[in-house]
């Protein structure tokens, strides 16, 4: 069995998504299970979170293959195909997939190959770049054994998170009590269903074309990308006003998520 992948995500930068995977992770390690950490946000946030300043610089400089999401995919640039994940191990039972600050420049290579995965042919290499995360996050979760994979992603609606989301098997979406998170939540639910729709669309042009038959070995993401809740972020202050300001949108939130378009509908 396949080690579920759960994202945190908002569209809304702030809410506390990177904290929050941090903590998990831990949590989760020291309930015993093997977690995967996969850092897909550009910023590289949470590799900063585990790692010193230091250990980062060596891992960026040496630039072997492999050593952050980047190293990855980056032979998918030119010619050559993906290469297996170098995990950092962090502690036993916690292991971390390096984000890198060149994983931005991947963004326009995604952009162009959407299209091209809906052609009549010469679909494979636009597949597999689609779907190189989760290639990497399935191999590294295999390789260590993991029970889950946690991922971070940046705070937009691009062509990186999009194929980040199409290797979720779970989204979990955290939000503030102010208006601003209410309103990326209004611009994510429609976000998921397209992208998922038109995920399912490749897979099944995929499925028809001649290449699948020859390049069987090829396994694919579902983009099942479920919306599974959300979680807010809470106030610690009593008795004043930004208490109350606090309390009006967290009231509002179960609303918004009934009433717009939202993530939690397929």
């Amino acid at each position: 069995m396949k080690a579920p992948i759960l994202t945190l995500f908002n569209n809304k930068g702030g809410v506390g998504k990177t904290s929050l995977i941090y903590h998990l992770a831990w949590m989760f390690s020291e309930l015993g299970k093997t977690v995967l950490i996969a850092d897909l946000d550009p910023q590289a946030n949470l590799t900063a979170a585990f790692l010193d300043e230091d250990e980062i610089e060596g891992i960026w400089l040496r630039a072997e293959p492999g050593s952050t999401v980047f190293k990855c995919v980056e032979p998918l640039t030119g010619v050559g195909d993906i290469s297996p994940p170098l995990l950092r191990r962090i502690t036993e039972k916690l292991y971390l997939l390096p984000g890198d600050v060149a994983l931005s420049s991947f963004e326009d290579i995604l952009s162009v190959e959407w299209p091209k995965a809906l052609g009549d042919s010469n679909l494979y290499r636009p597949m597999r770049i689609l779907s190189a995360f989760w290639q990497i996050m399935d191999a590294g979760a295999s390789d260590v054994e993991a029970d889950v994979v946690l991922v971070d992603i940046g705070p937009n609606l691009g062509a990186i998170n999009r194929s980040a989301l199409l290797a979720a098997d779970f989204v979990a979406i955290p939000l503030g009590a102010d208006l601003f998170s209410l309103q990326g939540l209004s611009n994510l639910g429609p976000s998921l269903r397209s992208w998922r729709s038109s995920w399912r669309k490749r897979l099944e042009n995929w499925e028809e074309s001649t290449e699948n038959r020859s390049v069987s070995e090829l396994q694919l993401p579902s983009g099942k990308m479920k919306p599974i809740g959300y979680l807010c972020q809470q106030h610690g202050v009593r008795l004043d006003r930004p208490v109350k300001a606090y309390d009006k949108w967290v009231q509002r939130i179960p609303q918004w998520v009934r009433n717009i378009e939202s993530p939690f509908s397929d």
